[in-house]
């Protein structure tokens, strides 16, 4: 059987064989002269799906940049978050005291007071579902005494019901019986100084036989009244009345005391609940006393949670609470706090520099398709890399021009992300964010850190190993974090210490007035490094896990050097042309040298391949060598470099040159060692739409 090894052939010459341009094992044609069959080699097949699976990365890179580009535009329009549950307060233990029919049947009345409702002036814990106590929770660590001292919470109530009673009628004919506080409900288990909830059993004064629960939720916030820039830190009280746990539904009932914890008794109104603004704030009005000689008051009212860093950037959770439609059982044991994640980022519009990569990378792939669809017309199998044109200096300037981003941004959505990660380990709250925007961030970074990588140890990374393998460890970043005690630590310690911030800090004096605090939005401490570091520790370990690779890479081509070479090295048939084309190896091509694209030296993230084939004694740059380098051939007569097309079209399309463009006329395998200028009549439309790639002397 007589064998013989062709370079691939020029646009206009035979099309029918299947090329090897596939790996850099791979890199010669070989055509069987008694047999028509053609056959792909396994070799051949396994580097086709390399080479397919690597434009899967691209557009893998380009979704998460198209994206972030339309993100960018969402966070610049203000678009509006959906409301949300962000915390739900549970006291699991009151249920089971006041049974599931009457408060005057329940067990809290039958076998904790055994039937004795006479008024006390007491406060009864629940521990457990078998256990009480009129001291305190004693099972709780972070129980604060001064918040649930029995003075303090009789007081209140005595005075919140003196002073809204001239609406809220009903509270007259009702005596304090007994306090109740759960041991259970979350504010109280947390050490949360700024929301408390007490159980009232009270019964009517005309008929002592008939009781209820009215349940007084207070939670102190923050409050506006935009018609007289006015603003500041309000207790919110809302009350429920309960006769039968079975009812379907509860009314609310709202009062309100502004400036208080900032005064040593509270002076509330009654407010009527009028919806909610766009921006999850509860609008109330109030109902006034004498209304003939007193205003109704407009309040603007919301629990905030979150960080800013001055005026132009915030995250933080606008919530408010109703219990309008649910069951009495649900409004005794929950008390939900929804509203929806407001953020603000005056300078999100740096991130729409990602909108050009993924144009710069759709243009690459379609540059890409259009030179595999002409090869594929021609009978032969060709798949290039489409992070061809982007995997040097233009690879190294978007990392370069993401952290520009980040400075400019102060580092805002990098510390953003941070915490929200972190949020969700420690599990103290919930930090809604844009991750679109610091994936896409993160990954041009990343590319560009791998990349140097890949310089440093002079091997060329698949940009499929690249991109997945981060796409991997981007999704189960946190369980990676989780498997490391010592990362977990740092990161949870300082999250659980800035979460921690939004307590007001008060002077002394102050402090004596109420156990209560206010607890909203801070102002973002410095950039703490170390946490960042953390934060990211599995990005660290995935470019350890590159150079890792690389090296590999490096000792087993330095053990085992191209077996093809090696192998042709012994061949008996081997031809005095074949060997003298290997003592070229050091010799540079035409090709290289008109570019000035040295093959041995093109590094990044970039497909494997075979810089040279070997051909009668002559040294050609192989195809994927010359696309590699940024290059295509137009119409078999002009060597063009990828990045310069759009110019190209640009000249014909305006029929003037707007910047110098030069090309290499290309005659058959050989390139010219002189560039030329491309002029508006220099391309026909069918050259610049006929591109293609061959092997060039």
């Amino acid at each position: 059987m007589n064998l013989r090894v062709q370079p691939q052939a020029t646009p206009s010459g035979n099309r029918s064989l299947l090329s090897g341009l596939f790996s850099r094992e791979k890199k010669y044609v070989v055509r069987n002269n008694h047999s028509a069959k053609k056959r792909i080699t396994k070799g051949q097949l396994f580097n086709l799906g390399r080479r397919l699976v690597v434009i899967a990365a691209a557009i893998q890179y380009i979704y998460t940049s198209m994206q972030a580009s339309w993100r960018t535009m969402d966070v610049l329009r203000g678009t509006r978050s959906a409301t949300e549950t962000f915390e739900i307060f549970e006291a699991s233990l009151i249920g089971g005291y006041v049974g599931d029919g009457l408060v005057r049947d329940s067990p809290l009345v039958h076998h904790i007071l055994e039937g004795d409702t006479t008024p006390r002036n007491q406060t009864l814990f629940l521990e457990s579902a078998t256990q009480t106590s009129f001291a305190n929770c004693s099972n709780v660590p972070l129980f604060d005494a001064s918040l649930y001292d029995n003075v303090f919470l009789h007081e209140n109530y005595l005075n919140l019901v003196d002073q809204v009673a001239y609406n809220l009628t009903f509270l007259e004919d009702l005596e304090l019986v007994l306090l109740v506080v759960d041991c259970s409900f979350t504010p109280l288990v947390k050490g949360d100084p700024s929301a408390i909830r007490v159980f009232n059993l009270v019964r009517s004064r005309s008929d002592s036989t008939k009781l209820a629960l009215l349940t007084v939720s207070v939670s102190i916030q923050d409050y506006e009244v935009r018609a007289f820039n006015k603003e500041g830190p309000m207790l919110m009280a809302t009350l429920t009345l309960v006769e039968d746990v079975r009812s379907d539904s509860v009314e609310q009932y709202y009062a309100a005391a502004p400036t208080y914890p900032y005064v040593r008794t509270p002076e509330f109104e009654v407010f009527q609940h009028m919806g909610i603004t766009t921006d999850s704030y509860q609008i109330l009005n109030s109902i006034p006393q004498n209304p003939l000689v007193e205003p109704v008051k407009r309040l603007l009212t919301a629990r905030e949670r979150g960080f800013y860093d001055g005026q132009d950037q915030s995250n933080i959770r606008y919530m408010y609470s109703t219990v309008d439609g649910v069951s009495a059982s649900h409004a005794l044991s929950l008390w939900e706090w929804q509203g929806e994640p407001v953020m603000l980022d005056s300078w999100a519009w740096v991130h729409a520099i990602h909108f050009v990569f993924g144009m710069q990378t759709i243009f690459s792939l379609a540059v890409l398709f259009l030179v595999m669809y002409h090869n594929l017309r021609a009978g032969k199998i060709w798949i290039g890399d489409p992070f061809a044109s982007v995997s040097n200096a233009a690879l190294m300037l978007r990392g370069l021009l993401v952290a520009l981003s980040w400075y400019v941004n102060a580092f805002w959505t990098l510390n953003e992300f941070c915490v929200s990660n972190a949020a969700i380990l420690s599990g103290t709250q919930v930090v809604r964010i844009h991750p679109e925007l610091v994936h896409a961030d993160v990954i041009v970074v990343y590319l560009c850190l791998v990349g140097v990588i890949s310089y440093i140890f002079r091997e060329r990374i698949d940009p499929s190993v690249a991109v997945f393998l981060f796409e991997i460890i981007h999704k189960h970043r946190l369980t990676m974090v989780r498997t490391s005690p010592a990362v977990l630590n740092e990161v949870v310690s300082y999250t659980d210490k800035q979460y921690l911030m939004g307590i007001v800090d008060v002077a002394p004096v102050v402090a004596t007035l109420s156990p209560l605090r206010l607890w909203t939005a801070f102002q973002l401490p410095a950039k703490d490094g170390t946490f960042i570091a953390a934060s990211f520790f599995p990005k660290i370990i995935l470019l350890a896990l590159i150079g890792c690779f690389a090296i590999m890479r490096k000792l087993y081509r330095h053990y085992f050097p191209d077996l093809s070479l090696q192998n042709s090295g012994r061949s008996a048939d081997r031809s005095t042309n074949e060997r003298a084309a290997l003592s070229q190896k050091g010799n540079l091509t035409n090709f290289e040298i008109a570019t000035g694209a040295e093959l041995q030296t093109r590094f990044g993230i970039i497909s494997d391949y075979k810089n040279y084939v070997y051909f009668k004694g002559m040294k050609f740059a192989s195809a994927d060598g010359v696309y590699c380098s940024g290059y295509v051939i137009a119409n078999g007569k002009f060597l063009v470099a990828v990045d310069d097309l759009l110019a190209v079209v640009m000249i014909k399309s305006l029929g003037a040159r707007l910047r110098n463009v030069y090309i290499y006329d290309v005659d058959g395998n050989t390139v010219k060692n002189t560039a030329r200028l491309v002029y508006p009549e220099t391309f026909t439309w069918y050259d610049i739409l006929y591109l293609n790639v061959t092997v060039l002397l």
